[in-house]
């Protein structure tokens, strides 16, 4: 099975510094791959961002486990911040695995 990747905005953060996922861009991720969040679900949280060195457009990426913020009322995706990187570089290494 396929990790999805979906649309997060790295600077919408809460108070943990986990990604909130309450932008158009994730919804649109989200319907237009077929699935929901649940909560332990796994993604690649994926950011547009500047371009790769071929000129094609890059993207900053990291895995994350998506969470349910009840106070808040909104999904959530906890990452690790050192494994956020360009997809380029990763591809370059040869382990994007998704």
């Amino acid at each position: 099975m396929t990790i999805p990747r979906i649309y997060a905005d790295f600077n919408k953060l809460d108070q943990d510094r986990n990604a909130i996922l309450v932008c158009m861009g994730t919804w649109r991720d989200l319907e237009e791959q077929g699935v929901q969040f649940s909560r332990g679900m796994k993604v690649i949280l994926s950011q547009p961002d500047d371009i790769d060195e071929t000129g094609q457009p890059d993207f900053l990426e990291t895995p994350a486990v998506i969470d349910y913020d009840q106070e808040h009322q909104y999904w959530i995706g906890r990452f690790n911040w050192d494994e956020l990187e360009y997809r380029s570089v990763k591809e370059k290494r040869g382990s994007d695995a998704t």
